[in-house]
């Protein structure tokens, strides 16, 4: 697994976890990332958590500069 894509999952891991969210990279096919994901909660602010959507957007872009190979992101829930 490249590194790159090992350390984007890892921060957006950091990001999430204070709501109780869970980002973990499943696997890396050609051009495609996959990572499993929970959202957390936010009771005092529901937006703030990061949909599925976002969450691959977000990563995208930062994948172009840590590991541009990857152009894709698939986002799969992960059960509770």
């Amino acid at each position: 697994m490249a590194e790159g894509a090992a350390l984007v999952v890892e921060h957006f891991d950091e990001i999430v976890r204070p709501d109780g969210g869970t980002v973990r990279l499943l696997a890396r096919e050609g051009d495609t990332l996959r990572v499993g994901y929970r959202p957390g909660t936010n009771e005092a602010c529901e937006t703030c958590v990061i949909s599925p959507e976002q969450l691959a957007e977000m990563m995208r872009d930062l994948l172009r500069d840590h590991d541009p190979g990857i152009r894709t992101v698939e986002v799969n829930g992960l059960p509770d």
